[in-house]
């Protein structure tokens, strides 16, 4: 066998690997990738490292057409029965447990050669595995090309884990530099390289070793190198010019192998990557074989089988061999595979290298089934794909959409929501092609499904639709009432109030033609609740009462709870937010009596916006919390407790921790088209930017929310947002931004014409007026806002509007009225602990020159002095300034940093901000320190 070359310009590389041999030995495996092109020296620096490990050690190669789970099987046989009786646990797992049993015996490396051609059921599984074995004596080592790795590939799904889960370690080799190159020249000829040679060599072959090395090997054998001076350099004209590709260099390298064992070479490389020796002695001769591994072409390995030296290598010769050539030996091939039972795939690929797709797609899709057994579903995807390409057009339409459908099945069961979509969608317009209706709505349902999995909310509103369409025309009336039903609920959730109306409509229809009780009552609960939504409040809450009474006198369990919720929904949209908390609370405890507790968590959670509307601060934080505290509770629910209890601690002044939940529940809304939690949460942001003094950021969070706002029907949760957002606008005197704003508004008045919205429209208005220097209308609109809400119990907002009415009143004179607003508003604040609007009604009448102690209490005064702060304050601050560090300011004052650290909290508090870069801007403004330069 070939001499090993040396490793070279890999030290760093090798000691990581070194480093995670020891941690395995000492107890502490994992999963370690060591990745690079072809060619740059990754199983060579593998078995370098593992020259002094003396644990136990296993390997695997991976190749393209093995079975499911087949590296991990090659590597662990004791898992090869979890194959044949896994039951319904996915095979993965049971998998998992057997490598993580091998680490129990004694400290195991397991190396997985090519893993770039592993299976995604393989890798998977060592996803599973991979967290586990941190404190487990078992490291595995999977080595993979990183040269074209496909986009989709599973490889880069287990890196994105690992990195996510902070335990990534992925060597990866870079090709060698000059200087490299030429130790590497020096090893390989046991000689020192002219200066000539060396950088012949490195411009050809760009630093990758296994390059190099087939270089030197072809000029050796060529008669291209001569010892002169002590050194090896070129011989005068034999040797070049060099080789310019790596094919050139293995022809030459092995051109007196070919000569002699030409046939045998060909029949080697056509069968693969994995030679099985016995086939290709019955196909060469059995004589032919020993030269082959004699000459060190093929490296021999267990059960009969060889594998080449590199993969490159049989790349190489491969290309050599004619096309037609090429064609007949695999068809010779595929004929001999299949008598010995080889895998359905492999024999697949040699068929269609063979030219021969209709042997080949039977072959596929049987393997696709085999991997479904074993719960393999994305790698039975990418076969039933394959077979779909070989697929003639006008071929078996039927039996081409049953294998679509098996495809989608896979796609769903693998979690590729988005290839799911795709996969039926294009069932659907099969099945319409051939006139079956109810079986396209079934594929636009599956679409749909998917598509929301997706978090597309777009394709998803459109497949539903179609499903709906399709059922309808087949007559499946209980079908299009259900995606009626769902299309409903989602376009309201995306603030499409009219499309849902239309919806709504067409599925109470359906559902009275298919004699279905239950999805009438449903129907009738949405189409209230989408009317209260448009601001027809009383006809809603009329229509989902009428709902929930259909429902109870069916005695229909599940229904009820359900209609009891969207009563709720409508009562809240209609702005009676005392008997919306009640409803959700009834229907709570319907849901929890018939064990429906996820909807059950959704109903709870739902009371929390109505009593922050309605005041009811803490009544909401404690429902929140519960929420959150609920292990069991869903991502909806615990995203809507984030945001509500997000919104509260701003309104309250309290920056210390909301913002992550907020920018977690915007995001969510976002991807979910939920447009009510999208905004509030958005708003939230903005809120506790404005109070950090945060310009930039809070005017840009304000330009996203108006960019949503303009782009939907609803304005329930979206008023709130408007209100605050033309205040902040206005008071930035931003006309064209407050414009903007009251544009919005007046669009939602036009279609909703209930007092919540026009009481927002006046404020807005009033907003407008204000920064267009008209106080007199300012002042009208004000008042007009507050009166709006005088049968409507919203007072956070009623007292933000009695702010600016008390301040316009200023502005025109009347100041009996302008501190009447302005001690109301205050009350209110003090009542919610809403502290910003507190301080700003404070300020406010301190800048009329009015007493605030008397006018608001002891409490407020204090709330509008500037912060007294101790000497040892003041001097953290200026070095808070300077943007020393806590532990740097400790040693300066010589003081602890759990001191300055309090010294810190004090100034936050006395500053009335959160963080460093806020104090220091507060701190400006109110002369403390010194403005930069």
């Amino acid at each position: 066998m070939a001499k090993l070359s040396p490793l070279v310009g890999r030290n760093d590389e090798h000691s990581r690997l070194v480093d995670a041999l020891a941690g395995c030995r000492s107890g502490s495996g994992g999963v370690v990738l060591v990745s690079g092109e072809a060619g740059v020296g990754k199983s060579r620096l593998v078995a370098e490292a593992l020259r002094g490990w003396d644990g136990g050690h296993r390997a695997a190669a991976v190749f393209p057409g093995a079975g499911p789970y087949a590296v991990l099987v090659s590597a662990v046989p004791e898992a090869t029965a979890l194959l044949e009786d896994h039951g319904d646990r996915p095979a993965g797992e049971a998998l998992a447990e057997v490598m993580r049993a091998i680490g129990l015996r004694r400290p195991t490396v397991v190396v997985l050669e090519d893993l770039q051609h592993a299976d995604a059921a393989s890798v998977e599984a060592l996803q599973l595995v991979a967290g586990s074995l941190v404190s487990e004596p078992l490291l595995v080592v999977g080595v993979y090309r990183s040269d074209g790795l496909p986009r989709t590939h599973p490889i880069r799904g287990l890196r994105n884990e690992l990195r996510r889960a902070r335990r990534l370690v992925d060597i990866a080799l870079r090709p060698l530099g000059e200087w490299q190159t030429a130790e590497l020249l020096a090893g390989v000829l046991e000689a020192p390289p002219s200066a000539g040679l060396v950088q012949a060599v490195h411009h050809r072959t760009e630093g990758v070793p296994f390059f190099v090395e087939e270089v030197v090997g072809a000029l050796r054998a060529g008669g291209g190198l001569v010892e002169r001076s002590g050194s090896v350099e070129l011989a005068a004209g034999a040797g070049l010019p060099l080789p310019e590709r790596v094919t050139d260099a293995v022809l030459g390298r092995t051109a007196g192998l070919r000569a002699e064992h030409g046939p045998a070479l060909e029949w080697a490389v056509t069968l693969g990557v994995e030679v099985h020796l016995p086939t290709l002695a019955e196909l060469a001769g059995p004589a032919e074989v020993d030269p082959l591994i004699d000459d060190g072409l093929l490296l021999e390995s267990d059960a009969g089988l060889a594998v080449f030296r590199h993969a490159l290598v049989r790349d190489a010769l491969y290309r050599s061999i004619p096309w037609s050539r090429r064609r007949q030996l695999h068809q010779e091939v595929a004929e001999r595979l299949t008598g010995r039972g080889a895998p359905d795939a492999v024999v697949a690929e040699h068929w269609i290298a063979g030219h021969e797709p209709s042997k080949a797609r039977p072959l596929l899709l049987a393997a696709a089934e085999a991997r479904c057994a074993v719960h393999a579903y994305r790698d039975a995807a990418g076969l039933a794909r394959r077979a779909l390409t070989l697929w003639p057009d006008g071929d078996d339409p039927g039996g081409r959409l049953s294998v679509l459908e098996r495809l989608g099945e896979c796609a769903e069961l693998g979690g590729d929501a988005g290839q799911a979509a795709d996969v039926w969608s294009e069932v659907a317009r099969g099945c319409r092609a051939s006139d079956e209706l109810e079986r396209a709505g079934a594929a636009h349902r599956r679409a749909a499904n998917a598509a929301e999995l997706a978090g597309d909310p777009i394709r998803t509103s459109a497949e539903r639709a179609a499903a709906a369409e399709a059922f309808e025309q087949a007559g499946a009336f209980a079908d299009e009432a259900e995606q009626r039903l769902a299309l409903t609920a989602q376009l309201r959730s995306a603030g499409r109030l009219t499309e849902a109306l239309h919806a709504s409509e067409a599925a109470t229809a359906a559902a009275r033609r298919a004699r279905r009780r239950d999805l009438e009552a449903h129907a009738l609960v949405l189409e209230g609740a989408v009317r209260a939504a448009l601001g027809e409040g009383r006809r809603g809450v009329e229509t989902a009462r009428a709902g929930l009474e259909l429902a109870v006198s069916e005695n229909l369990a599940e229904t009820t709870a359900e209609a009891q919720y969207g009563l709720a929904e409508a009562l809240e949209y209609a702005a009676d937010y005392a008997g919306a908390a009640h409803a959700y609370e009834s229907a709570f405890e319907l849901c929890r009596a018939d064990g429906l507790t996820e909807f059950a968590t959704i109903c709870f959670v739902c009371i929390s916006p109505s009593a922050r509307l309605m005041g009811e601060w803490d009544r909401t934080l404690s429902v929140c919390a519960d929420v959150l505290a609920d292990g069991g509770a869903g991502a909806m629910a615990r995203r809507v407790a984030e945001e509500e209890s997000g919104l509260i601690a701003v309104l309250r002044g309290d920056l210390r921790r909301p913002r992550g939940p907020l920018r977690r529940a915007a995001e969510f809304g976002r991807a979910r088209g939920i447009f009510g939690l999208e905004v509030g949460a958005t708003w939230g942001l903005a809120m506790a930017a404005d109070l950090e003094d945060d310009e930039s950021t809070a005017a840009a969070t304000v330009t996203r929310l108006l960019d949503r706002c303009r782009e939907t029907e609803e304005c329930h949760y979206a008023l709130p947002a408007l209100r605050w957002t033309a205040t902040f606008l206005a008071g930035r005197r931003d006309a064209v931004g407050v414009s903007a704003c009251h544009r919005i508004t007046a669009a939602l008045a036009t279609r909703n014409g209930a007092p919540k919205v026009l009481s927002a429209l006046a404020h807005v208005g009033g907003e407008l007026a204000a920064v267009e220097g008209d106080e007199a209308l300012a002042g009208e609109q004000f008042a007009r806002s507050v009166h709006l809400l005088a049968d409507i119990t919203e007072p956070y907002e009623e007292a933000s509007t009695r702010l600016r009415l008390g301040q316009t009143s200023a502005a025109l004179g009347d100041r009996a009225a302008a501190v009447a607003e302005i001690v109301t508003a205050y009350r209110t604040a003090r009542r919610l602990l809403a502290k910003p609007l507190a301080r700003r009604c404070a300020a406010t009448l301190a800048e009329l020159g009015e007493p605030v102690d008397q006018r608001l209490g002891r409490l407020a005064a204090r709330a509008v002095e500037p912060a007294a702060l101790t000497r040892r304050e003041d001097e953290v601050l200026q070095l808070l300034a300077e943007g020393r560090t806590n532990r740097e300011i400790a040693g300066q004052l010589f003081l602890s940093t759990r001191t300055v650290d309090m010294h810190v909290r004090n100034l936050f508090t006395k500053l009335s901000c959160s963080s460093r870069a806020a104090a220091v801007r507060r701190a400006t403004q109110r002369g403390l320190i010194p403005a930069a330069g």
